[in-house]
């Protein structure tokens, strides 16, 4: 079981605050194709403005959408919020 913890858009985009996987998916990849398959809002999910942490610990210093994730991890999705000029 992988449980993966959705947070700001992402959380609005699933239409739900937590998904358990019980199937098996070996990467943060994997994970975010299954996410993007099942969401009501996919296009909130653009890899260029997400960030991911696997049991808190961001996957940039891991090796990043090709990071493995196993059973009992907790994977934690959240948009970034971009601001702009006035």
């Amino acid at each position: 079981m992988i449980a993966i913890e959705l947070l700001g858009g992402a959380k609005k985009a699933i239409g739900k605050s937590m998904v358990i996987l019980e199937q098996q998916i070996s990467s943060l990849s994997e994970i975010l194709v299954y996410l993007q398959n099942n969401a009501v809002k996919p296009s909130i999910l653009d890899p260029k403005n997400i960030l991911i942490a696997i049991n808190g610990v961001d996957s940039s210093v891991l090796n990043g959408y090709k990071t493995k994730v196993k059973t009992g991890d907790v994977v934690t999705v959240v948009t970034i919020v971009h601001g702009g000029s006035r």
